[in-house]
């Protein structure tokens, strides 16, 4: 009679397991029966963690339907969750609360079922013996380059509840900087946008009922009135030509925006336009110079730390300058020379950085150069805001202010006239 191996058919295990040096691995293996498949793997010298059944098609639709259902997760998460997360991991972890039961008692006091979630997943990698920095770097999205590397150097020396605090603070001060430039730049966008939306109702709304009245005037009509009439005809009749022309102005410009060339443009621009070009300067030094302070601190290496710095800091002119100094740091060469070399980066910050690798207090002069630029930020952006704000209010009361003037000036060549009668 056969045996039960040989009647059984073939079939495919997920599994995971720990190699001897403490690795996970996960794969597939092919055997008859569960029994089979674990003593295969036993015999491959892997310890065991769990043995699953399915199939290749299975597999691949479970990876799919697992990377959509992370993306749309990392979607649904803030920085306000980071920062949660970040804080109460690292108080619970002070108090000697275990790692595993730290993540699983945030998740069960999560404000959104999407954190909650995302916290379980997590926990759930580190319970099958993944590294917690591991873990976290499977949402890029969510846990940046530079808090993963952070909590993977705390790993190392033992200090995970110290570096998450650090953490905590180094992320809710990067979300006042963020909230300081988007409140510093959305009153002016708030203006631009009502000054739209005025002209273009005094365009397609209040200009038809003047025309009549104009147009008893004939040739004697003024010519910015007659500009102005013609305006108005155009945007409320050739809709068919200026809004497809709009919309691929508006692509191309897209387009532009983000090619290479365009990029470059942007770049340079946020570091010498007037009045904004002295907020990015001192937001991008404050970025940079605060994490490389974090990150010596921590004991990263100083080759990681530039290579991670090419993340914080969103700009081309910026990025060329992590490449060069990437390029020489590998061969053994100070920081303070490549940093002269760029003109948007302040002098008295490259004169920092050289002060600290002679002293050997670079972490802690990064330090304070960040809480300088901080301070210049802030300054800047009161600045800017106080110079933008008249300009929109002067620029507005001109556009609207001349189109009253244009639909006025019939109205006064008709009291004339009347009066001359």
């Amino acid at each position: 009679m056969p045996a039960a191996t040989d009647i059984a058919p073939l079939r495919k295990w997920n599994y995971r397991a720990r190699r001897a040096g403490g690795d996970l691995a996960r794969g597939v293996i092919e055997a008859r029966l569960h029994a089979d498949a674990v003593r295969e793997l036993q015999r491959q010298g892997l310890a065991i963690l769990a043995v699953e059944l399915g199939d290749s098609k299975a597999s691949v639709g479970q990876l799919v339907d697992t990377d959509n259902r992370r993306r749309r997760l990392a979607k649904a998460m803030r920085i306000d969750d980071t920062v949660a997360f970040c804080s109460q991991v690292a108080v619970m972890l002070r108090t000697g609360v275990p790692l595993k039961e730290t993540l699983e008692t945030f998740a069960e006091q999560a404000a959104r079922p999407e954190v909650a979630e995302v916290v379980r997943l997590i926990r759930d990698d580190v319970c099958e013996g993944e590294d917690f920095s591991d873990a976290l770097a499977k949402w890029q999205h969510i846990f940046p380059p530079l808090m993963v590397s952070l909590v993977r150097a705390a790993e190392a020396s033992g200090m995970l509840d110290e570096m998450m605090t650090r953490v905590a603070k180094d992320l809710a001060k990067q979300r006042k900087t963020a909230r300081q430039v988007k409140g510093a730049m959305a009153y002016p966008a708030i203006m631009l946008a009502v000054a739209v939306l005025a002209v273009a109702v005094i365009m397609t709304s209040v200009m038809p009922r003047f025309e009549p009245l104009f147009k008893m005037q004939g040739d004697n009509l003024p010519v910015p009135t007659k500009v102005l009439l013609g305006l108005s005809n155009f945007i409320r009749t050739g809709w068919v030509i200026w809004v497809p022309a709009l919309g691929m102005l508006s692509l191309g410009a897209w387009a532009w925006l983000r090619s290479k060339a365009g990029r470059r443009v942007i770049d340079s621009g946020k570091l010498r336009w007037p009045v904004i070009g002295a907020m990015f300067r001192h937001l991008y030094v404050a970025r940079f110079a605060s994490t490389m302070a974090t990150l010596l601190a921590a004991g990263v290496p100083l080759l990681n730390v530039v290579r991670i710095l090419k993340d914080v800091t969103s700009n081309v002119r910026y990025t060329a300058m992590w490449g060069l100094l990437e390029e020489r740091v590998s061969h053994g060469q100070e920081l303070a020379p490549t940093f002269r070399e760029f003109e948007f980066v302040p002098r008295n910050v490259s004169a920092i950085i050289a002060a600290g690798e002679k002293s050997g207090r670079l972490p802690e002069v990064l330090e304070s150069a960040a809480q300088v630029a901080e301070e210049d930020l802030e300054v800047s952006l009161k600045a800017a805001t106080s110079m933008i704000e008249p300009v929109l209010i002067v620029g507005m009361g001109l556009i609207v202010g001349g189109i009253a003037s244009a639909m006025l000036l019939p109205i006064f060549n008709m009291s004339k006239m009347m009066h001359g009668h």
